[in-house]
């Protein structure tokens, strides 16, 4: 990405190159310290440091292009990362739920299983997250706990987070009972499971050895860092870009040497500081440069791009409107495949709304209307089609061509105001939270997603308990 930073991919490749050359990469697990020595890294087992050269770097590339599938629960249809293909994935992990202006509560078990069926019934989301962290659940099952509700309450892909190679494995078994084996479950799955390592350069032992489980068992995987420009990254999208793609390296290597043939999605999350509160920000005109310049990465390596688009508001309103449509234009219109974080998230990804799930759904909505460029079809040639409509009293009203073609090329908005005033000042709900609440809670009262059989839901939730 040229411009004012004179940022160019190759250039950030060649300082990644730099820091896992001459800085190393710091690996806290004697097991993963090992593999990295077999391959040919130099190690140091004391400090617990990997240093690369370019030659491995190069040969992990080689076998991480391209895009892939992620197929629904019953293997019976799929999405593909890449191939210029525009993704959308819920929110994930808040820890709080806004109920209304001022009102918040702590999540649950009960919060996640209503927001995963509110997100699988949107036709606008085609991946499905975590979107909420349940408070009601032990930090030691958490996440075995929150993949059973999700894989019981949507047939969509699913992409979860993992804190130990034991909650890899507890998913995995899972997955393993509702495809019926192994092997069709490597060969068309169904879930991502991402390690979230801390902002700062280098992998913990659970971090790390997390990858390596999900290497081991064919899960699709990959590394998500979160360099904060100010604090854990210079204050740079250049260098802060070159620390993600370290990591993202790091972890490559080790992946592909365990698993080949595991596919990889170009991580581009972000954050900055507030130097007047020394807080996190997560929306904000250098963060949004970065994820030009993130996308702009993932194309010079041939891997598909997810970009994580988040907000600081903690209401609904100007600034959550601003702060996503923005970042997910900015993202979609340069070229992401995939739009991390999309709906329901606010306060820098900490707090859920189901009402901000529907907003965010029009705003996705409207932007792949816009991005898709649909066209009515040409029954005939535009002036001839004009000489007709203005020989008619209604003009093009009840042409053929507008009645064959208006429901395809007009969108039309669920929520967004569409009529004239008196309409509106005489409707039941005029403000659009009150709008999007009814209609959320109509949608998780009415849809039904597709049921597991009871013996699989038994086998989850025994895997829960166990």
């Amino acid at each position: 990405m040229k411009g004012k930073n004179n940022i160019t991919p190759i250039d950030v490749h060649n300082t990644s190159l730099g820091i896992l050359e001459d800085i190393g990469i710091p690996v806290n697990s004697e097991r993963c310290l090992k593999i990295y020595d077999s391959i040919g890294c130099k190690v140091d087992y004391q400090v617990k440091k990997v240093w690369f050269t370019e030659n491995i770097i190069d040969n992990a590339l080689s076998v991480a292009r391209g895009s892939h599938r992620i197929y629904n629960r019953e293997g019976s249809s799929y999405k593909v990362f890449g191939d210029n293909n525009l993704l959308f994935t819920s929110g994930a992990c808040a820890i709080k739920k806004r109920i209304s202006k001022g009102y918040y509560k702590d999540t649950t078990l009960q919060d996640l299983k209503k927001f995963t069926i509110l997100h699988d019934y949107l036709d606008s989301i085609d991946i499905i997250h975590t979107a909420v962290d349940a408070n009601d659940v032990g930090k030691a099952r958490l996440r075995i706990a929150m993949a059973g509700v999700v894989f019981k309450n949507t047939d969509k892909p699913c992409w979860f987070l993992a804190s130990n190679p034991g909650v890899v494995e507890k998913i995995f078994r899972m997955g393993v009972a509702i495809r019926g084996s192994e092997d069709d479950l490597r060969n068309k799955p169904f879930f991502r499971i991402a390690c979230a390592p801390d902002s700062v350069l280098g992998f913990s032992k659970d971090e790390i050895e997390t990858l390596l489980k999900c290497s081991e068992l064919g899960i699709p995987t990959d590394c998500e860092h979160y360099p904060i420009m100010g604090l854990t990254a210079p204050l740079s999208v250049s260098a802060a870009l070159a620390i993600n793609n370290a990591n993202f390296l790091c972890a490559l290597v080790l992946k592909k040497h365990i698993d080949p043939k595991n596919p990889s999605i170009f991580p581009i999350l972000a954050g900055s500081i507030n130097m007047k509160s020394g807080e996190i920000i997560t929306s904000s005109p250098e963060i949004w440069r970065y994820y030009a310049a993130g996308i702009e990465m993932a194309d010079y390596y041939g891997l598909p791009s997810s970009v994580l688009v988040s907000s600081e508001s903690k209401d609904l309103d100007m600034q959550l409107a601003f702060e996503k449509v923005v970042g997910i234009f900015i993202s979609t219109s340069k070229g992401a495949n995939n739009i991390f974080d999309s709906t329901g998230a606010m306060d820098s990804m900490n707090m859920a709304s189901m009402e901000d799930s529907l907003i965010e759904n029009e705003f996705i909505l409207t932007i792949k209307n816009f991005l898709s460029s649909k066209v009515a079809e040409e029954e005939d040639y535009d002036l001839e089609l004009i000489k007709r409509g203005l020989k008619n009293k209604m003009y093009f009203l009840d042409d053929m061509h507008t009645i064959n073609n208006f429901k395809k090329f007009l969108w039309d908005s669920e929520l967004f105001i569409k009529e004239n005033f008196n309409r509106w000042f005489n409707s039941k709900n005029r403000t659009l939270e009150k709008r999007a609440k009814e209609r959320a809670r109509k949608i998780i009262d009415n849809h039904a997603p597709r049921r597991l059989p009871n013996r699989l839901i038994k086998e989850i939730d025994d895997l829960v308990e166990e």
